[in-house]
């Protein structure tokens, strides 16, 4: 008998018509649809179905507006891989992300997707690509096992991978059970192994502290002194126009300078990011300031103002052209290496269009 009853208008109770999936892909695709569906995962996450990797195609691989990596994969209880080969195949997976370049991620991204994984970012304080890129380089992913029927022995493989895997990658699995009547059609699903992978995570992960002035000044000391003084210097001449600086939790040094008005409206970001290959650079991120454009779609006066003080710098050219050609896109990066003491002095004096 079903564990599931509906009742009809006149009061008689009867079973589904019908339950399960005529195909594997009849999941994947709900799954790619609804990626909230899957635990843990947000409502602004986005997925790609059948990302490409080096040993062929994950079902499902879902990255939420944290840049947390989620890969699922689907398999039917009359599927003979269910129990056995499906735990290869998402560690195999799992094993070609480990270390794989943002890029390369964001290419094979694009090829299913036709548009970039960081193409419409427009969070101000957080760096999506970064996020991904190190979870990546840390391995730090999500498995899904998503199933429509969990038996006692995957009960057991997701209890054992949990323990034996280190605290970066959770496993658990999900019975999405699909049912039919009529027109109607239900989805219910229920978890096994998430309480295990969480405890397992607060347990194992030491918290990250907060970068701020003092703790990024010394990473700086031992790992990039040659950029230490213009970031002193950055700091500097914040802190006397009144502009603050927050950091992140992130592994390797972040932080910013939260530009904010009188009327305390978050206007925009001066972003510090660590780059291996460049090193330390300067972030320039408005994207909050399109919100204030006028209504036929020009710069507002304030960010005209801005943009025309950072002209007179010939080594921000290039990010003042993206910042009037895409402010609701770009944002543009310049190592330290290539700001003047000038330049950075400049950079700052000009948020008094915005700030006084």
């Amino acid at each position: 008998m079903s564990e599931i009853l509906i009742r009809a208008l006149d009061g008689s109770w009867s079973e589904p018509a019908g339950r399960g999936y005529s195909l594997e892909a009849d999941l994947q695709q709900i799954l790619a649809d609804h990626p909230h569906l899957v635990p843990g995962v947000g409502a602004d996450a986005r997925s790609c179905r059948e990302f490409q990797s080096d040993v062929g195609p994950a079902d499902v691989m879902i990255v939420d507006a944290d840049g947390q990596i989620t890969l699922v994969e689907c398999k039917l209880a009359a599927n003979p891989q269910v129990r056995r080969e499906i735990i290869g195949q998402v560690f195999d997976y799992a094993s070609r992300l480990w270390k794989m370049d943002v890029t390369d991620f964001d290419s094979r991204w694009r090829s299913r997707n036709q548009t970039s994984l960081f193409q419409d970012e427009v969070v101000d304080e957080f760096n999506l690509k970064e996020a991904v890129k190190n979870n990546l380089a840390n391995g730090r992913f999500r498995i899904v096992l998503a199933v429509d029927s969990i038996n006692p022995s995957l009960k057991t493989i997701v209890e054992y991978l949990n323990f034996m895997a280190g605290a970066a990658t959770t496993v658990i699995a999900v019975k999405y059970t699909h049912l039919v009547h009529g027109s109607v059609e239900l989805l219910m699903p229920k978890t096994y192994g998430q309480e295990l992978a969480e405890a397992k995570r607060s347990s194992e992960i030491p918290s990250r502290e907060t970068w701020n002035p003092s703790t990024h000044r010394e990473w700086l000391t031992a790992n990039d002194p040659a950029n230490l003084e213009k970031f002193n210097l950055l700091i500097s001449e914040a802190a006397g126009l009144g502009v603050e600086y927050h950091g992140s939790d992130s592994l390797e040094p972040a932080g910013g300078l939260r530009v904010v008005t009188p009327e305390r409206q978050w206007v925009g970001s001066l972003n510090i990011y660590y780059y291996t290959g460049q090193r330390t650079s300067l972030e320039l991120n408005f994207i909050r300031q399109t919100r204030l454009e006028d209504p036929d779609g020009q710069l507002s006066a304030k960010f005209r103002s801005y943009l025309q003080k950072l002209e007179q710098f010939p080594e921000l050219g290039a990010a003042v052209g993206l910042l009037r050609s895409a402010p609701r896109t770009k944002r543009p990066n310049i190592p330290f290496g290539f700001l003047s003491e000038d330049s950075i002095r400049g950079i700052v004096a000009a948020l008094r269009v915005f700030v006084e």
